[in-house]
């Protein structure tokens, strides 16, 4: 029987090569099992980059990105967790893919000038939201940046330029984008309907570990119930119930909110 039939059998191989990697002496037995290693997971990489295929950017790149991220994802895994590495490693993949897309799939390349201010309004926007709480308009960055507001929209503006490949993906329902609502970075003055991505994002980071860990691979990732449940050791069965659980809680949650999920 094949190891994706067992994946607890799987992810104790993957830990085993992991400490072999880090910890033997040997340097020709350090190089086979990092080997080995990355030959076991390099079909989950593949199949993560050929999600973001036909998007503008060349497949063997996006594989190159994939691969490169799971190596880094084998150097910072946690062997004293119990999270399985697969679980561990698919949002590193994707967000390192993500990541090349923001620098690499414009649409329209603007000036140079203007694709390193998005990215330091992008950077700053980040920073400011850990510092005050809450998503900074376009007046606080101008603040902080000592820059006009026109400025700043402008560079947001810009951002919208990007191909990110998260975007395509529609919720279930055939709506908005799932990840308009997840992973929304817009500015919510000019667009006030994403103050629900706010209210969403909130909501899942309420959730236990492994039901965000649910949530992540599902939409983010865009992995199939089958692929959740071989990277976490679960059932489909397993997957589909829990998936169905936390989706409910979410939807119980924004409800009383207002948001209509």
């Amino acid at each position: 029987m094949s190891a994706l039939a067992h994946p607890q059998r799987s992810d104790y191989r993957t830990r085993e090569l992991i400490e072999i990697f880090r910890t033997s002496t040997d340097e020709g037995e350090r190089h086979d099992a990092l080997e080995l290693v990355t030959v076991q997971h390099m079909p989950l990489a593949r199949s993560l980059a050929h999600r973001y295929a036909g998007r503008g950017l060349d497949r063997e790149d996006l594989e190159q990105v994939a691969f490169l991220a799971l190596l880094k994802a084998l150097q910072r895994f946690d062997l004293s967790k119990d999270t399985e590495f697969g679980a561990y490693a698919t949002p590193t993949i994707t967000g390192e893919i993500r990541r090349h897309f923001r620098d690499h799939g414009w649409l329209v390349r603007p000036p140079r000038e203007l694709q390193e201010r998005r990215q330091l309004v992008s950077q700053t926007r980040d920073r400011l939201e850990q510092e005050i709480g809450h998503e900074p308009n376009a007046d606080e960055l101008a603040n902080e940046l000592d820059l006009t507001p026109e400025r700043i929209r402008e560079a947001q503006v810009a951002a919208s330029n990007l191909r990110p490949a998260s975007l395509d993906a529609t919720t279930s329902e055939g709506s908005r984008p799932v990840l308009d609502l997840v992973d929304a970075r817009v500015d919510t003055s000019t667009d006030p309907a994403l103050d629900d991505g706010i209210l969403v994002r909130t909501a899942i980071r309420r959730l236990p570990a492994r039901d965000q860990q649910l949530v992540k691979l599902r939409f983010d990732a865009d992995l199939t119930q089958a692929e959740i449940a071989s990277s976490m050791g679960l059932s489909a069965m397993q997957v589909s119930r829990l998936l169905r659980r936390v989706l409910d809680e979410l939807r119980s949650q924004l409800s009383s909110a207002g948001v209509t999920a």
